[in-house]
């Protein structure tokens, strides 16, 4: 068979290329296949140990659905876990040169002696002769924090000159005003004593309740309790919770039976606090 010129050469040029080609092809596949198998040994690596970023994601992030936790009702509140200090004074003792300590009762009929047999037999009577203590009331019956008639007046048309060395407010709501209007009540009535008497004691009586109280003479009670504890000086006294607040009564008004119980539960709570000596 006849060849053409330069045959020869080009079989060997095609033979030579054919097999550089198929070890490049032979090469490149065997190092894919080594890539492919590091990509799927690093992919398996991950998966089964995550990265420090993302443990600490998972633990510095809230849970996607958190068990809602109930609130306890009964749970005793922060009142009741911690007990109340009440404040102590010196010894009352007259200022100015008086002979006697002079104390301002601003209060309600309880105050002004309703009940009793005869003026001699009021709590307030009571205490100024056990005591010893000038007693001046500003009172009026139905007098009460949010009433028409409002312990805040009471204080207020008292005689400036009356310069206490003691006041005492004993009053209770005297009306159906919410909690909050008898909480502002307070305050109102706390800034005028600070501003009129700055060096008089305060005293602030919760509300009495003769018999046994309904929910809505506790939470009352409570509200006024607390809202005067808003101020640490303040000694706050409660007839309901301390068993001084159920004795007979005469047409819903301590009679003088009632009358002595308050006097005396008074001036027991002014001892223990130092206003007055001890019997």
């Amino acid at each position: 068979m006849r060849r053409a010129p330069g045959s020869s050469v080009g079989s060997y040029l095609a033979v030579l290329v054919i097999a550089v080609l198929t070890v490049a092809v032979v090469g490149g596949i065997a190092y894919g296949f080594s890539q492919f198998e590091a990509d799927v040994a690093s992919v398996s690596t991950s998966s089964s140990r995550p990265s420090e970023s993302t443990a600490a994601e998972r633990e510095t992030s809230p849970s996607a659905d958190p068990t809602p936790v109930a609130e306890d009702s009964s749970a005793p509140t922060t009142e009741e876990t911690a007990p109340y200090e009440a404040p102590t004074f010196d010894l009352l003792e007259p200022t100015d040169g008086r002979e006697r300590p002079v104390v301002l009762l601003v209060g309600d009929g309880y105050a002004a002696g309703r009940g009793a047999s005869n003026a001699g037999t009021s709590y307030a009577s009571l205490l100024s002769t056990r005591l010893d203590w000038d007693i001046r009331l500003a009172t009026a019956p139905g007098a009460g924090l949010v009433a028409g008639t409002r312990l805040l007046d009471l204080f207020t048309d008292s005689p400036a000159s009356v310069d206490p060395d003691l006041v005492i407010i004993q009053g209770g709501y005297g009306g159906d005003g919410s909690n909050e209007e008898a909480k502002t009540a307070i305050a109102e009535l706390s800034a005028a004593i600070e501003q009129r008497y700055p060096d008089a004691v305060v005293v602030a009586v919760s509300p009495f309740w003769p018999g046994t109280p309904t929910k809505l003479a506790e939470t009352r009670e409570r509200t006024v309790a607390r809202a005067w504890r808003e101020d640490p000086d303040v000694l706050v006294l409660r007839p309901q919770p301390d068993g001084w607040s159920d004795f007979p009564t005469v047409g819903g008004l301590p009679d003088d039976e009632g009358h002595e119980l308050i006097a005396t539960s008074m001036i027991e709570a002014f001892r223990v606090s130092g206003l007055a000596p001890a019997s």
